[in-house]
């Protein structure tokens, strides 16, 4: 996992750290599932079914990163041009889905097989009508097959205090267990244009001049 900054190290003591105009800070948390892995078929909703997204998705899937994402903040997608897009979309080493419903979909899962230190669950989410209705679960349980046909070591992922209020729990009844933390600074996108100003009211908007 990588940390900003000259040094490379957080600040360890106590005390409140006043950060930039404009800029947000995190309190992100690392979770690990170490193999072997307990892999069970995904119990998907009646009627909910998983599309593997190609090279050509990519309206789509910045459509549904944005549904998913935009309420918590997320970005990195909506700022990707269409060719970054595509390259993604492109990468053996990627597999992006969508979870859909008369044919709308309803929820993502992005796996990043790059690294050697094992699988990223790099976003995950559902729509917000979709909270508590088994479709993220079916989206982790997807994640740890995945990771079991790939024979991968190790799946980790990371949420932070942007996300829903049970998204911890959530992965600790999986089998996750939090192994480190951080603290993420970044620009406010609601002050910078990216999003919407309104988006995120429990997150504050703090102008600056």
């Amino acid at each position: 996992m990588k940390m900003n900054g000259s040094s490379g190290v957080l600040p360890t003591e106590n005390g409140y750290y006043p950060l930039a105009p404009g800029k947000l800070a995190t309190f992100t948390v690392y979770y690990e599932y170490s193999a072997p892995f307990t892999v069970k078929s995904p119990k998907w909703p009646t009627g909910t079914t998983l599309d593997r997204l190609g090279p050509h998705d990519g309206p789509r899937y910045r459509s549904l990163f944005r549904t998913v994402g935009e309420p918590l903040l997320w970005t990195t997608r909506i700022r990707a041009s269409d060719e970054e897009l595509k390259n993604i979309l492109s990468d053996p080493h990627v597999e992006i889905f969508a979870a859909k419903r008369d044919d709308k979909d309803i929820g993502l899962i992005e796996l990043n097989f790059k690294s050697k230190e094992g699988v990223e669950i790099v976003y995950i989410g559902v729509i917000s009508s979709e909270n508590g209705k088994r479709v993220g679960a079916g989206l982790v349980s997807h994640a740890l097959l995945r990771a079991h046909e790939r024979n991968a070591h190790r799946l980790w992922l990371h949420t932070c205090h942007f996300d829903s209020p049970g998204a911890s729990r959530f992965y600790e009844r999986f089998g996750f267990k939090p192994i480190s933390t951080a603290v993420e600074i970044m620009d406010d996108p609601r002050l910078n244009g990216i999003l919407p100003r309104d988006l995120a009211p429990h997150i504050p908007l703090v102008p600056f001049d």
